[in-house]
C-alpha cells in the first residue's frame, strides 16, 4: 500500500473547520425560506390547527409541541450549504440511474396505469378498491425503496474507500451525510410524484368514464363519487402528502441502522420497524389495557411493552387509508400535526445516525 492511502485515514477522521464559503445571496435566500415557515408556525398556532368546515373536530387543540416539527423545517434550511446541496444533487442523480430504481419505478407506473382493471374484483364498490389499491401499491414500492436505498447511502463510499477522497476536501461529516439524506428525500419525493400522478389521473379516467366529464364532479351523493371528483383527488392527494412524512422517517431509521448492522440485518430491522410502527395503537392498547382484576400484563413486560411503545414511530398517524375509503375528509390541521411529528422523529434519528458516522474510522 502507498503512503499516500495509509494515510488517508487520518484525513479522513478531521473535521474541517473551513469549507466552501456561503454567499450572502445563499442566506438571504435561506432566511427567506424560513420567515415564511416562521409565518405558517404562525398561522398554525392561530387559526391553522382548527379543522375546517366538514372534517373531524378530534384533532381541534393547539399544544407547543406542535411547532417543533416547524423549527426542526427552518434548523434544516439553514443547514443547507452549498457543499450539501452538491452531495445532494449527486446522490439524486446516482439514485436515479440504479436499474433496480428504474425497473421499479416502471412497474410502480404500469400497475398504476393498469389499476383501473382490477375493479371488477369488487363489484359495487369499485371506487373504494381503487383508492385502496392504489394508495397501498403506492406505499409498498416507495417504502421499499426508501429503506434498500437508505441502508445504501453511505456503505458503499466507506466500501469502495471512495470515503477518503470525499472528505479529504472542503467536507465536514455533517454536510456529508445531511447531503446524502436529502438527495434520498429528493429522490423519493420524485418517486412518489409520479406514482400519484398516474394513480390520480387513473382514477379520474374511472370515474369520468361511468359518469361523464360534468356529472364526475357532482356532490350529491348519488354518483360513482360520493362528494365529487374534486373531493376524491384532493383526499388522495392529501393521504399521499402525509406518506411522504412516513417515508422521511423509514430513510432516516434505515440512515441510521446502516451505521451499526451490515446491509441485510439493517434492511430487515428497517421492515421490522415499518410494521410495528404501523402496529403503534395496538402497542398503546397493550401498555394502558387492564382487566377486571387489575392490569393485564405483568408489571416486567409492561415496562418492555412501555418502552417499546415510547421508541415506536407512530406511523399509523400516516395511514389515513380508511378515512379516505370511507369517504371522510383528511383535515389539514391533522396534516399538520402528523407532519411535524415525522419531522422531529426524523431529525432525532439523523443525529444519531450523525453520532455513529462522526466516530467511525475509516
Amino acid at each position: 500500500m502507498s503512503p499516500s492511502l495509509q494515510n488517508q485515514s487520518i484525513i479522513s477522521a478531521r473535521n474541517y473547520a473551513e469549507g466552501v464559503p456561503i454567499s450572502p445571496r445563499w442566506r438571504a435566500a435561506q432566511f427567506v425560506l424560513m420567515g415564511l415557515i416562521a409565518l405558517v408556525a404562525v398561522w398554525f398556532a392561530i387559526a391553522g390547527y382548527r379543522s375546517p368546515a366538514g372534517d373531524s373536530g378530534k384533532f381541534d387543540n393547539f399544544s407547543p409541541f406542535d411547532l417543533v416539527g416547524f423549527g426542526v423545517l427552518a434548523w434544516a434550511v439553514w443547514l443547507v450549504t452549498p457543499t450539501t446541496w452538491t452531495v445532494a444533487i449527486t446522490t439524486f442523480h446516482e439514485a436515479i440511474r440504479r436499474r433496480w430504481m428504474g425497473a421499479l419505478l416502471g412497474f410502480a407506473v404500469v400497475m398504476l396505469g393498469v389499476s383501473t382493471f382490477f375493479t371488477w374484483m369488487q363489484p359495487g364498490e369499485e371506487q373504494k378498491f381503487l383508492r385502496d389499491y392504489g394508495i397501498g401499491f403506492t406505499v409498498i414500492i416507495t417504502l421499499i425503496a426508501a429503506i434498500f436505498l437508505g441502508v445504501a447511502m453511505t456503505v458503499p463510499d466507506i466500501e469502495r474507500r471512495t470515503i477518503f477522497t470525499i472528505l479529504s476536501k472542503p467536507i465536514n461529516r455533517r454536510e456529508y451525510l445531511f447531503g446524502k439524506y436529502l438527495g434520498l428525500m429528493m429522490t423519493l419525493a420524485l418517486n412518489l410524484l409520479v406514482m400519484s400522478a398516474i394513480f390520480l389521473l387513473a382514477y379520474a379516467y374511472f370515474v369520468i368514464s361511468k359518469e361523464g366529464f360534468a356529472a364526475a364532479w357532482r356532490a350529491d351523493g348519488l354518483g360513482v363519487s360520493y362528494n365529487g371528483l374534486g373531493f376524491d383527488l384532493s383526499n388522495l392527494a392529501k393521504a399521499l402528502w402525509l406518506h411522504f412524512f412516513n417515508l422521511a422517517i423509514m430513510a432516516a431509521v434505515a440512515m441510521a441502522l446502516s451505521q451499526f448492522l451490515t446491509g441485510i440485518t439493517a434492511i430487515i430491522i428497517a421492515f421490522v420497524v415499518y410494521f410495528l410502527g404501523q402496529s403503534a395503537s395496538y402497542w398503546e392498547r397493550l401498555a394502558g389495557g387492564s382487566g377486571e382484576s387489575g392490569p393485564v400484563l405483568a408489571p416486567a413486560i409492561r415496562g418492555v411493552v412501555d418502552a417499546v411503545y415510547f421508541v415506536l414511530p407512530r406511523l399509523d398517524r400516516f395511514d389515513v387509508r380508511e378515512r379516505i375509503v370511507n369517504d371522510l375528509p383528511v383535515g389539514i390541521n391533522y396534516m399538520m400535526k402528523a407532519g411535524s411529528m415525522g419531522l422531529v422523529y426524523a431529525a432525532v434519528l439523523l443525529v444519531v445516525a450523525y453520532f455513529a458516522f462522526s466516530d467511525r474510522e475509516f
